[in-house]
């Protein structure tokens, strides 16, 4: 069925976009992920029925990401392909947020990205739409280095506030590299502090470590620590 919505915990295979389906497999693993829902083959103008109840349930202010066909896949990664939405506050509002994700995989930079990596015109546009996490700290771990490809060091990319302007490249990162054993062998600091502690280093090494290896294969995962100092995973 187009246009119906799941919960993280009713998502079963990828049909929902790589993006959803990671989330779903995080959450799955005991990480602590916010609620979220995707809405399958979303379109515009076109909304489920349900959408106000299931925007109630996670929260008012969500995050509204595209979650393709294709996307954060093996073959393509999509990065910046497609857009995000980000500190999106009621029904309305959200309504926008949704079709302006939908009209990012109609972009010309998109379908060429699309053509050149999948040889496919077109793609199912599914939505995630994500509550919203007060970011202290935010950025991107990579389970195996992604210069060296070396698996035994593990990067952390970290920047103030929202992790969206690091990926943009935006922002310039604290850079931490860390080995097996647990130690910090390389920190590159933007500022005259770092903006992680070691323990929230530890933390998400730790966590980082346990996915990729009950997933068999090295990840690259987008986390935040919100101001209470608790850690999410956002895909």
């Amino acid at each position: 069925m187009s246009g119906d919505i799941l919960r993280l915990d009713e998502i079963t295979d990828a049909s929902v976009g790589g993006k959803a389906y990671g989330l779903s497999r995080l959450a799955a693993m005991g990480l602590a992920v916010p609620p979220a829902f995707v809405i399958r083959d979303a379109r515009a103008g076109s909304r489920p029925d349900d959408l106000d109840q299931h925007l109630r349930r996670i929260g008012d202010e969500v995050a509204v990401r595209s979650s393709a066909e294709g996307e954060d896949g093996a073959e393509a990664s999509f990065a910046g392909q497609y857009d995000t939405v980000l500190g999106v506050s009621g029904i309305a509002a959200l309504n926008a947020a949704i079709d302006h994700c939908v009209a990012s995989a109609g972009a010309d930079r998109a379908r060429r990205y699309r053509q050149d990596q999948l040889g496919a015109d077109s793609t199912t546009m599914n939505v995630v739409v994500q509550r919203m996490v007060d970011a202290r700290v935010a950025g991107v771990v990579f389970t195996a280095d992604p210069v060296s490809a070396r698996r035994d060091l593990l990067v952390i990319d970290a920047v103030a506030g929202l992790g969206e302007a690091l990926v943009s490249g935006r922002a310039t990162p604290d850079h931490y590299a860390v080995n097996r054993t647990g130690d910090v062998v390389r920190r590159h600091l933007v500022g005259a502090a770092p903006l992680l502690s070691d323990a929230e280093i530890a933390a998400i090494v730790q966590q980082a470590r346990a996915a990729a290896d009950h997933e068999g294969h090295p990840l690259d995962l987008e986390w935040a620590i919100d101001r209470a100092s608790e850690l999410f995973w956002l895909q």
